[in-house]
């Protein structure tokens, strides 16, 4: 499968400083698997354009005012935690990358990669709404697509590895740490929220328990059509993750 799989179109984001790759994959790959690759050019200036997006408060006010309300505090809290974390000389550092910022680099640069590539709407990453501050137990990020489905991100980095597989339930896995998730039902139990940020013919298919995943890890491969291979071959094996209406493979890669 590696030599059928390839790199397709460039998506050239200027103001983030990345590029974004559609993959060109065999016919005899599952239909409902896609594939897209993120590099991150610039590591400083994609922190200012997290902490950019994650102050932008402007979704609230397309809010019910009562769920505004219940929102609003959790919001300024994480956003200010966010931030630091944007801000502070230590999201790099001889080490490489902090676990923390690279996870939420992996989550909003998936999320905006699917923006250009596959035309999806990003809503707001779930620290920001959750109820718990930081490291929520859940899906990391949503978005819709234009089939109105909303697409579940669990995001996973690593500074060594290329963290995609995993058996059911693996928390070091996107797709083992997704497929325990979807068994756990825990995006149906995000409804309650969505059904406020998807509202309409997204959280409708969610009731009718149609939904899609996205799988986003760091890439530290130097033949990264490889790792998606193999990540293609730890998807067809998890049978809770199959049951989603499309799954998005998105490997996310860095200069240092």
């Amino acid at each position: 499968m590696t030599d059928a799989l390839s790199f397709g179109e460039e998506h050239t984001d200027s103001e983030w400083d990345c590029s974004y790759f559609q993959l060109n994959v065999p016919a005899s790959t599952l239909e409902k698997i896609s594939l897209c690759h993120v590099h991150v050019s610039n590591l400083s200036k994609l922190a200012n354009e997290l902490a950019k997006s994650v102050m932008d408060k402007s979704w609230i006010m397309e809010l019910d005012e009562g769920v505004a309300l219940a929102y609003q505090q959790t919001v300024e809290e994480t956003a200010e935690a966010l931030t630091e974390i944007f801000s502070s000389d230590t999201h790099v550092n001889n080490e490489g990358i902090s676990g923390e910022f690279g996870e939420i680099m992996v989550s909003m640069g998936a999320s905006r990669a699917l923006e250009f590539v596959f035309s999806h709407l990003s809503l707001p990453i779930a620290e920001l709404w959750k109820p718990k501050l930081k490291g929520n137990e859940g899906f990391d990020f949503h978005t819709i697509c234009p089939e109105n489905l909303i697409n579940f991100g669990e995001a996973k980095y690593s500074s060594t590895k290329n963290p995609y597989g995993g058996n059911t339930g693996d928390t070091d896995g996107a797709a083992g740490q997704t497929d325990g998730f979807i068994k756990a039902e825990k995006h149906l139990r995000d409804y309650v929220h969505l059904m406020h940020l998807a509202e309409g013919k997204p959280s409708d298919n969610l009731k009718k328990k149609n939904f899609g995943a996205i799988l986003s890890f760091s890439m530290n491969a130097k033949k990264p059509l490889s790792v998606y291979s193999n990540a293609i071959n730890a998807i067809l094996e998890l049978p809770h993750l199959l049951t989603a209406e499309r799954i998005y493979l998105v490997g996310v890669s860095h200069d240092n």
